[in-house]
């Protein structure tokens, strides 16, 4: 299959995928401590010398991504592949500007003190040239002394959530999540989940099915892909539970990778001057 033809293909699963849990999407993560989570984010951030407070959030999905930055006084501009998640982002905020656009090819739209992508969006990228891609999109957009800050999912994630199933009730839907990974995925793996839910219907019910496919990027290759990307990374963090960012890494206790970088001028101005 041609790259073009596979890239497409991917793009349409994640789309559809989310088109499908939008609905749900909220109540699926209720439990997401997205407060606790950002104020840490951001806190770090400060420390790393942030200024100004104007932020654009990559795959932002129905807004939990970017909701308590913008409570803590960040002006919004926020993206998503999904219509479905994009269009409740926008009803939840209306402060917020927000778009539909893939961020693989999203180029530059402003001048942003922070560039985010969080909750294992790049995970849905399963080529380098996606990834790098996106994180050319970061970098095209950061402001001169701007951060920006992704995540990634470690491998103790796919070996329990993608190797789980589990069902939630929760505001009314069912949402049945079956994994489809083993307790013993390897680096570098695609894996997949299929989410179903089941909303109130005035026939019954009514059940849409999305298909989650993800690979697991080494922080090693991360690291090595946002450098070629015209990125310095200044900070990683592994993430625990209760948005505990610790300053290691340990794919077997942390769930998450937490990236922070600025842009390299000094790298990209090397490159132009060698063409």
């Amino acid at each position: 299959m041609a790259a073009g033809v596979l890239e497409a293909t991917t793009d349409v699963r994640t789309r559809d995928a989310y088109e499908a849990l939008a609905i749900a999407y909220d109540a699926l993560t209720a439990d997401y401590r997205y407060d606790r989570w950002l104020a840490a984010i951001d806190a770090l951030l400060r420390e790393l010398g942030a200024r100004g407070g104007r932020l654009l959030d990559l795959a932002c999905g129905t807004g939990k991504s970017f909701v308590p930055m913008l409570q803590r006084g960040h002006a919004v501009t926020a993206c998503d592949l999904s219509p479905a998640m994009a269009a409740l982002a926008a009803r939840k905020a209306p402060s917020a500007r927000v778009f539909v656009a893939d961020m693989c090819t999203l180029g530059r739209c402003g001048a942003f003190d922070v560039v985010s992508c969080l909750d294992d969006a790049l995970n849905y990228l399963l080529d380098e040239d996606r990834l790098a891609g996106a994180l050319r999109t970061m970098r095209a957009n950061l402001a001169p002394a701007g951060l920006a800050v992704w995540d990634v999912s470690a491998l103790s994630m796919y070996r329990t959530s993608f190797a789980t199933d589990s069902i939630t009730e929760r505001d009314g839907f069912f949402i049945a999540w079956s994994g489809a990974a083993t307790q013993d995925v390897e680096t570098n793996a695609i894996v997949e989940a299929t989410v179903d839910v089941f909303a109130p219907h005035p026939a019954g019910w009514s059940r849409a099915r999305g298909v989650h496919r993800q690979r697991h990027w080494p922080p090693e290759d991360v690291a090595r892909i946002a450098h070629e990307s015209g990125l310095r990374i200044v900070a990683v963090r592994g993430q625990r539970r209760g948005a505990i960012l610790d300053p290691f890494v340990d794919e077997e206790l942390h769930s998450k990778v937490l990236f922070v970088a600025c842009r390299d001028d000094a790298q990209l101005d090397g490159e132009e001057g060698s063409r």
